[in-house]
């Protein structure tokens, strides 16, 4: 009697599709009998990122399922992995290694282990990724980015855009939104995330404005592909702060800490309104 048939499974946006997403379908469908690939609608990619894919979704699709190592493709609707661990019932989940000790990661290990699911990462191709196609759309220049809250924007905000962009070629802001705010403040933001968006894209030393809906700045690295990322010199001694730039360190990205604007903040300003 034969053995189990090995189903995998593994997902990506496959955006301007290249060396280093075949190199994932080929290592997964040498680790399993039938391969399954969810590929991110455009609607989940906007979502996420706040951008959408270059190559449409009808055309990543029809892309993906012309890869001789690709036995089905699905679209990706979500990021529950549970969810379509029911549907298609895989042996295997497959991940590139850059993904690997990250937080969201850590948590599908602990979530598949009781169902005998195992999370493989597969080696990343160095030199070749969907963003840095990306970059050299933009012109190849040092992307950097930023991200805060941005709430009743004044002079201290200000500084730290027009200190960020003379530093880097190309600043991607990210602002927080209402619902992250109020998970880690307990308050929301007395300006909504649409205005503050608006303002910040009105702000000459910023090119892309990202609403954000995470504070973990290797997931975002692994969206954004910055090289350099910048916080207020306020944080430098912060614990959290050490140790995201010990992490973003590895990943090649640097982390610069602006001089912070004394006397102002969205906090003061609450303060003398109240």
């Amino acid at each position: 009697m034969a053995g189990k048939k090995i189903i995998g499974y593994t997902t990506g946006v496959f955006d301007m599709f290249h060396i280093g997403h075949l190199n994932i379908l080929r290592r997964a469908k040498e680790q399993c009998d039938y391969l399954i690939v969810g590929v991110s609608t455009d609607e989940l990619v906007q979502h996420d990122k706040n951008k959408t894919p270059i190559i449409s979704f009808a055309d990543r699709i029809e892309i993906v399922s012309s890869i001789q190592y690709v036995d089905q493709v699905v679209p990706q609707e979500n990021k529950n992995k549970l969810e379509a661990w029911r549907k298609y019932k895989f042996d295997k989940m497959f991940v590139g290694g850059d993904w690997k000790g990250t937080l969201a990661w850590q948590n599908f290990e602990k979530e598949f282990a009781p169902l005998g699911v195992e999370i493989i990462y597969l080696p990343h191709t160095d030199g070749i990724s969907s963003s840095i196609l990306r970059d050299k759309i933009y012109g190849g220049g040092v992307i950097g980015y930023t991200q805060g809250v941005f709430d009743m924007f004044h002079i201290g905000h200000l500084n730290i855009l027009r200190r960020a962009k003379e530093q880097c070629d190309y600043l991607i802001v990210g602002v927080n939104s209402d619902n992250l705010v109020k998970n880690y403040k307990n308050k929301l933001p007395v300006v909504s995330e649409e205005k503050r968006i608006e303002i910040i894209k009105s702000v000459k030393s910023v090119d892309k404005v990202y609403l954000t809906e995470t504070l973990d700045k290797t997931e975002l690295y692994f969206s954004l592909n910055f090289k350099k990322i910048f916080i207020g010199s306020d944080w430098k001694n912060n614990d959290r702060w050490q140790q995201t730039k010990i992490d973003l360190s590895q990943l090649g990205v640097q982390t610069v800490f602006l001089p912070y604007t004394q006397g102002i903040s969205s906090t003061l300003l609450r303060d003398k309104i109240q």
